[in-house]
């Protein structure tokens, strides 16, 4: 059994507790709180000067950005992401040495359906299937510039906005027909690219919606209501100007990346405004770097959006428990509660600010140790 006394736990709602204590054993959290006393015998991390937090959790990011991407056809569902991790990618410890304890990695967007994604442990591993987090593969989904102009220039559909619909409601479509024809025991075999959408269209398999213009976030609510779908929605670039709209409509979004430049025009509208504009409105939001390396800064790029309006809480939840919850995973992390993982980031200040190192990551209750080079 490990004790971890620190001067600041983070809590659920992204405040903090004072002089807390953490239990873990056999990698899960038994207690944490103030006054949670310490069992004789039990090992002790002194952490009085630091703050801890849950893992921090990227909710959408691409951990082999050179495999992340099939551009051979614009419906390529039974693409696994898990196929292109390497374990041994030197991004992984870097990441974690951030503080980062979970990362889902997806298929790319250039492709109107790019396949399935899946979230990882940043665990030193041989092999993808020891870092796979089992129940999260989330079907990717894109609609905008990407997949009209990767397919349009070829001459192939789609090569439009109404094309990326139209395609889209097509496969749901199809799959919605093979469904009744499983139900009816019409089939001769079963299709796994439809097995696929089909368990998107029954809410088994959460879907993750690429959108960033006003226009293809209104289309994404429009297509995930039409099939009742359990989706979010991804980068969310222009969502301050529908954050009212998102609201009503209960969507939960990964909003990112936070800060670079506007390299396309979809993304013209980046801003650090955005996240406040959505967390004013009540919407639910995770914070992303929709990259693999550029996450180690998300910490410090979601301190950027506090000086721009952003609460610290709601930054601290978009990179703990909202994270979680838009990975269908925070039954299991996300926060720092008796049951839950023994996931955690030991911080020698508040993690918002660009001057704060991590010198610690728990993952499963395995300790990494962070020297001043990150790893």
């Amino acid at each position: 059994m490990l004790a971890i006394t620190c001067k600041n736990m983070l809590l659920p709602d992204g405040t903090y507790a004072p002089a807390s204590v953490i239990l873990l054993k056999e990698g899960k959290i038994l207690a944490a709180g103030p006054g949670v006393p310490i069992p004789d015998g039990c090992e002790i991390l002194d952490a009085s000067g630091c703050y801890v937090t849950p893992g921090l959790i990227e909710s959408h990011g691409h951990l082999s950005m050179s495999d992340d991407n099939e551009m051979t056809g614009p419906l390529t569902p039974d693409m696994s992401a898990l196929d292109a991790v390497d374990p041994f990618a030197p991004e992984i410890s870097q990441i974690r040495a951030a503080g980062f304890t979970t990362f889902c990695t997806l298929p790319g967007s250039a492709n109107l359906i790019g396949g399935t994604g899946t979230a990882v442990k940043l665990k030193d591993a041989v092999f993808p299937e020891e870092m796979a987090v089992s129940g999260c593969e989330p079907l990717k989904l894109a609609l905008g510039e990407n997949p009209k102009t990767m397919y349009g220039q070829k001459g192939i559909a789609p090569g439009s906005r109404m094309g990326n619909s139209a395609l889209l409601r097509k496969a749901f479509r199809d799959a919605a027909a093979y469904l009744e024809r499983k139900e009816k025991g019409a089939l001769d075999a079963e299709d796994h690219l439809q097995e696929i959408l089909a368990s998107a269209l029954t809410g088994k398999r959460l879907v993750k919606i690429h959108c960033h213009t006003a226009q293809d976030i209104a289309a994404a609510v429009r297509i995930g209501k039409e099939f009742h779908l359990h989706y979010t929605l991804e980068h969310v670039t222009a969502g301050r100007f529908l954050a009212d709209y998102l609201a009503e409509n209960q969507v939960s979004c990964c909003v990112g990346p936070l800060l670079i430049q506007p390299l396309k025009m979809e993304i013209k509208e980046i801003s650090p405004l955005n996240p406040a504009a959505l967390e004013q409105a009540g919407v639910a939001f995770s914070l992303i770097q929709d990259s693999g390396w550029d996450t180690i800064y998300l910490p410090s790029l979601a301190g950027i959006c506090t000086a721009h309006g952003l609460s610290a809480a709601a930054a601290m939840r978009g990179l703990t428990i909202q994270a979680a919850k838009n990975l269908d995973l925070d039954h299991r992390i996300g926060s720092i509660e008796a049951g839950k993982d023994a996931d955690l980031a030991i911080f020698d200040g508040d993690p918002l600010r660009n001057t704060t190192r991590c010198i610690a990551t728990i993952i499963d209750g395995v300790i990494y140790h962070h020297t001043k080079e990150g790893r």
